[in-house]
């Protein structure tokens, strides 16, 4: 049966291209997403600058921020095999044309960049820049240091494969800025000739190795280079794995409809091979080793394009902020593998379930719904789909009454899903009620086109069911996903709400020396101004120790006029030293009050015994220490940014002493610390329409071939007499009903989604957005459902009727 399969596939290009679309497409969104994970899981950060260096040692990545290490232990590093030892610092720096990172000069030997014009800097003076940067040898170049100018000449020229434009300092000058006395950010260690790294590194370990000093090799040091990557990866995972399994039960039900529907119109084909001999198994044998042919060719083909779509999809979300640019993309074996089984069983899990339906009917009976298919209850059918509703159902109550605020969207996006293929898999029960509530106003508004549409709809309904399904599908998760993301955003108070100040100023470089503060207070007209720097920190000895709190360094004199903070006990005029202001949720949690003492490991891993000042309630529900203890303990040793109440017309005046200087009003200042917001809006849509562009294939590719099977049909109907501008008409009025019928229950899988997550938002009991993105989405479910369905049988039409007639009959 199997070379009967392929040989009749030629006859039925059109099946054939339809099913082969769906399952290449699938198995290269699974596979991608697959691909995606493991790049999360990996969490490969491959070394650029400090390539050169075999290994390194620094900090524990695992920080959130970069911690330095003593520079005494370089002479330590010095074990057997070791060739050199160079130490290296790293720290922000304001080019005219952008920003940079500085570093000491001697540790240009770490790196692949050489000087092609020039030399090295050789005292405080001079530096070495990137031959990308525009500069010239002997020319005059100023720099932004920590918001402040400087000038500087440039004695050399470097050039390397590394994109990040790189400063060079001289050694003392470099330590000067960096500006922590006997420590450094890390160790290059280049070996002698003929040693191994593993037994370097194992050496290395024992010498220097501690609980906060790592020794890292092979991809592990692109942590030291770039520290911001640790843990980068953890997004993508939660991504890849939320709308990985979004497209799987989507391609699933893609292929599965496209193969049944394709199995369909082979009905009389199959009624005729019963009637002359051929046994169920052989006719199950024949679906079978079609589809097992197609998908096996889909899924290889699928194969290659999966990793150019992956590298895509990872470039996207890394401009985007989700994952760190330098994370690098890895698709083993383990994601390829998953996703063409996916592929393979879910088509062979549909052909045959339709090559049952079409063996196990008897002879007679086959030929007579060969051409009016009418059966398609089964209790398999309903109890899945009994399971699917139930479970949506479990799932909306659980997101209205359980779940609170951003984190009801981890349930509401599975109940979409199981509510949509409950009803898909209830679909030709549906459509008999809908085509019966549309048959009389689609008859008094269209006349004959309408009445012969809604008899042709009845009569078909199990099909009409099948095209009505991928609209639902599309209508209702564009719906659904697009409105938890407008809804999520609308309850979302953030950044926006804590800010009292009248204006904020940052620099191009994102940091600002601390004595600015000062500084900007005693400007004519101001009322208050706070610095502000943000970092985590955790409270070891708490049982939930691992939960990571926001810590904003903040001066403790102009902190309330600026931030939205409503103390409830002690005063964070009291912020000095070791000293925090608790939020009301974490006190209560840590049974801590004013006076006592709490135990917390900042951001680089440092620990302090932090003395309680103050309670409060919000500005993001954050701790407050003081700004000088904070930025020691963070990467770049600045603070980001000062706010400031009153006094705005006297800011301008600064900007002539430090030209890096950014003055922002608050709404601008709103819009960037609600980026986070900002990116997961863009990185839903991007997955999100990914997805739902696989739908509408889908949509197209059902419907396409709904219309060509009926070439029979239309053939008659020309013979006695229709017109082909009657035909057009009467199908055109089909694909209202069906872009009708799928967006009424697309409605409900998106109302059953959304109300429950408005709820459990803001207590509303409808979803935040604009009425143009639902006008939107059913336009263009329309708009395809009828252009695919006019165009398809407008070509059906251009086969004179009787050689149509003559070749299907």
């Amino acid at each position: 049966m199997l070379g009967l399969a392929l040989r009749t596939l030629r006859f039925r290009i059109g099946g054939f291209a339809a099913s082969f679309i769906a399952l290449f497409l699938g198995a290269a969104i699974v596979m991608a997403c697959g691909g995606l994970m493991e790049s999360g899981i990996r969490n490969a950060v491959p070394p650029q600058r400090l390539a050169a260096a075999p290994l390194l040692v620094t900090g524990d990545p695992s920080y959130l921020e970069r911690s330095p290490i003593e520079a005494s232990l370089a002479d330590r590093a010095k074990v057997p095999g070791v060739a050199k030892v160079v130490p290296d610092v790293a720290f922000p720096v304001s080019l005219p044309g952008g920003d940079a990172t500085g570093h000491m000069w001697s540790a240009v030997e770490l790196t692949p960049y050489r000087v092609n014009q020039g030399r090295g800097p050789q005292g405080p003076d001079e530096v070495v820049v990137d031959e990308k940067s525009g500069a010239s040898v002997g020319s005059e170049i100023t720099l932004g240091l920590a918001g402040r100018s400087r000038p500087y000449r440039v004695v050399g020229l470097a050039s390397g494969p590394v994109d990040a434009s790189t400063v060079y300092f001289d050694d003392a000058e470099a330590r000067r800025i960096y500006a922590k006395p006997g420590r450094v950010d890390l160790l290059g260690v280049l070996l002698e000739p003929g040693v191994t790294v593993d037994s370097v590194r194992k050496a290395l370990e024992g010498a220097v190795g501690s609980q906060d000093v790592k020794v890292l090799a092979g991809d592990e040091r692109g942590l030291a280079e770039f520290p911001d990557a640790q843990g980068g990866g953890e997004g993508l995972i939660t991504l890849s794995a939320v709308f990985g399994g979004l497209a799987i039960m989507v391609a699933m039900f893609v292929v599965a409809g496209t193969l049944g529907l394709s199995v369909q119109q082979r009905h009389r084909e199959m009624a005729l091979l019963r009637a002359i001999g051929s046994t169920p198994g052989q006719l199950r044998r024949l679906v079978l080793g079609e589809t097992a042919f197609v998908a096996v060719l889909a899924t290889l083909l699928g194969w290659p394009l999966s990793g150019y779509l992956g590298q895509l999809l990872l470039t996207q979300l890394t401009a985007a902020g989700v994952a760190p640019a330098q994370l690098g993309y890895r698709q083993g074996w383990i994601p390829v593998a998953a996703g063409a089984g996916i592929s393979l069983l879910s088509a062979m899990v549909a052909a045959f379930v339709a090559g049952r339906a079409a063996s196990v009917t008897k002879p007679t009976e086959a030929l007579m719904e060969a051409s009016l298919q009418s059966r398609w209850f089964s209790v398999p059918r309903l109890v899945f789909a009994l399971l699917c509703l139930g479970g949506g159902t479990a799932l909306s109550i659980i997101t209205a009454l359980v779940m609170s605020g951003p984190v009801a969207a981890s349930t509401a996006g599975p109940t979409a899903m199981l509510w949509a293929s409950g009803i898909a898999l209830l679909s030709p029960g549906a459509a008999k009620v809908i085509i019966a509530l549309l048959r009389w106003p689609v008859r008094a508004l269209t006349g004959l086109a309408g009445y012969l549409a809604v008899l042709n709809a009845g009569a078909r309904r199990v099909r009409v069911a099948g095209a009505i399904t991928p609209v639902m599908l599309a209508t209702g998760l564009a719906t659904a996903l697009i409105y938890l993301q407008t809804t999520q955003a609308g309850g979302s108070s953030g950044f926006a709400d804590s800010l009292r100040a009248d204006a904020v100023l940052t620099s191009s470089s994102g940091s600002l020396p601390a004595e600015l503060v000062a500084e900007v207070d005693g400007l004519p007209g101001v009322e208050a101004a706070s610095a502000l720097v943000d970092t985590e920190a955790f409270f070891p000895d708490h049982e939930d120790g691992d939960d990571e709190i926001t810590v904003l360094g903040v001066t403790p004199g102009g902190v309330t006029q600026t931030l939205g903070l409503d103390v409830t006990q002690g005063s964070v005029a009291d912020l000095r030293g070791d000293s925090v202001a608790l939020p009301q949720k974490w006190a209560e949690t840590l049974n801590a009050a004013v006076g006592d003492t709490v135990k917390m490991r900042l951001g680089d891993g440092q620990s302090v015994q932090a003395k309680v000042v103050a309670i409060h309630t919000g500005s993001y529900e954050s701790a407050l220490m003081p700004v000088e203890l904070v930025v020691a303990h963070t990467t770049g040793g600045q603070v980001t940014w000062v706010l400031v109440k009153g006094g705005t017309e006297a800011l301008s005046g600064l900007t002539a002493k430090y030209p890096q200087l950014r003055v922002m009003d608050p709404s601008e200042a709103s819009a960037g610390g609600g980026g986070g917001e900002q990116t997961g809006a863009w990185v839903n849509y991007l997955l999100v329409g990914m997805i739902l562009a696989y739908t509408v294939i889908s949509l197209v590719n059902t419907l396409v071939i709904a219309t060509g099977e009926r070439r029979r049909e239309f053939a008659l109907q020309r013979l006695i007499g229709a017109t082909p501008g009657q035909i057009l008409r009467m199908v055109g009025v089909e694909a209202v009903v069906i872009s009708v019928g799928g967006i009424l229950l697309g409605a409900i899988v998106s109302l059953v989604t959304l109300i429950p997550f408005a709820m459990a938002m803001d207590g509303s009991f409808w979803p935040s957005g604009p009425i143009g993105i639902y006008l939107t989405v059913i336009g263009a479910a329309t708009g395809l459902t009828l252009l695919s369905t006019l165009l398809s049988t407008a070509y059906v039409l251009r086969t004179p009727p009787v050689e149509a007639a003559a070749t299907l009959s």
